[in-house]
């Protein structure tokens, strides 16, 4: 069978991991990279990866529309790395052009753009895989059959806790990120809908015992904070309730100062759960007295899994792993959050220190940071006891505006005033 022919819009970024994913890939001699979307900016900014794509014969394409003007059935798959506005737009045209689709996460800011996003779909024959890349992992995927095949059994209740601090250059790498909306486009940048996603739609994915489906929640409660000088929240706190009586708990942070986590804790019907990360530990302790243990690092390129996930479910003819209607359920909690404390609560400057220091990406290079006094210490003690800073004594954190939120028939956001 050829090589699936890819398509990457971007040259720098996160496109740089899509590159590199298909470098793999055509390794394997599963997909063959025919083209590039290019801003001319971009290509002046890396006139060394141009030469080497124009020395393969890689088209260069200006811009989107240009390549959906010139897109003659010449490429298999569309890869989306771009602003989370952008992602479902950008996957519908290919779709309907008779491509498949790579789209990054978070698939879309909100449920009824997912909804159209899956409307167009069914019409079409095309595949959509989400980039939710530890769906894709080893340890996930080892969790995930240990709930549905009984050994753990249905989860009880789950908490999470990531806390990567960000720098005021995160915040200005594009003109989307820290944003709730660009001109009539929602966006929700959060430390929920980008980069502590990921885990976000694995406690989802594991709080469900069917083993393609994440759990949609019936019932939100959130509460929101910003330090740093941004439109969308930096700080955020959830519980959720499932229809099957799963709890679900997750703090996450870009304000705190050093690397914490991701770690999540599961108590299920026959076991209880301690997961550290991609790079760290699975502890499994069953209800019978024995114990399992496994190291997560599953190898260098795991996260490149979901491409392939992707080629071998376009060949068998198949659903990928992450679906649409799995990122689904994590967008619709994304939108529960923010209906369920529509204010964002802004940190006293008092409570805030303004420093320069290491980045965690990418590394070696310094970045100014605001960080909230004590924010570990918080983030520790509200994972252990599964309570919100509010419940906490903290004094910035009084008097939040929060409210649980009822998920029933959702389909549009927002259902209240967004501020």
């Amino acid at each position: 069978m050829n090589p699936l022919r890819f398509v990457v819009i971007g040259i720098g970024g996160f496109a740089l991991a899509h590159l590199d994913a298909i470098a793999w890939l055509q390794r394997q001699g599963l997909a063959d990279l025919v083209g590039v979307v290019a801003l001319k900016e971009d290509q002046d900014k890396y006139p060394d990866l141009m030469q080497s794509l124009r020395s393969r014969n890689v088209a260069v394409y200006t811009d989107i529309d240009e390549f959906f003007t010139k897109f003659n059935n010449n490429a298999d798959v569309l890869t989306v790395p771009i602003g989370i506005h952008m992602h479902v737009p950008v996957s519908i045209r290919a779709l309907k052009a008779g491509m498949h689709v790579y789209c990054e996460k978070p698939l879309a800011a909100t449920v009824q753009e997912v909804d159209d996003l899956l409307s167009v779909q069914k019409k079409h024959d095309g595949k959509l895989a989400v980039g939710f890349q530890y769906i894709y992992s080893h340890s996930i995927q080892q969790l995930k059959a240990r709930i549905c095949d009984g050994r753990l059994g249905a989860v009880k209740d789950i908490a999470m806790m990531c806390g990567w601090p960000r720098s005021k250059q995160y915040y200005s790498r594009n003109d989307w990120a820290g944003r709730m909306r660009k001109n009539n486009h929602w966006i929700l940048d959060s430390p929920a809908n980008n980069a502590h996603a990921h885990y976000l739609l694995n406690i989802l994915y594991l709080c469900s015992l069917n083993p393609t489906e994440a759990a949609m929640p019936r019932q939100v409660r959130a509460e929101l904070y910003r330090a740093n000088r941004i439109e969308g929240p930096d700080t955020v706190q959830l519980e959720f309730e499932t229809n099957d009586n799963s709890k679900g708990y997750a703090i996450v942070s870009h304000c705190n100062s050093r690397e914490l986590g991701p770690i999540m804790r599961l108590s299920c019907q026959n076991g209880a759960v301690e997961w550290h990360g991609q790079d760290g530990n699975t502890v499994i302790k069953y209800q019978n007295g024995t114990t399992e243990e496994f190291n997560n690092l599953a190898g260098e390129n795991w996260r490149f899994e979901g491409f392939r996930n992707l080629v071998e479910s376009v060949r068998a003819d198949k659903n990928p792993t992450c679906t649409a209607e799995m990122a689904r359920c994590h967008t619709v909690t994304v939108n529960a959050i923010h209906e369920s404390c529509p204010e964002i609560k802004q940190i006293p400057e008092g409570d805030i220190v303004v420093l320069e220091d290491f980045e965690m990406f990418p590394p070696d290079t310094k970045g100014e940071f605001r960080r909230i006094t004590k924010m570990d210490d918080y983030l520790q003690q509200a994972f252990d006891e599964k309570k919100f800073l509010s419940q906490l004594h903290i004094p910035w954190a009084k008097d939040t505006r929060s409210r649980p939120f009822e998920i029933r028939n959702y389909n549009s956001f927002p259902q209240s005033e967004i501020t």
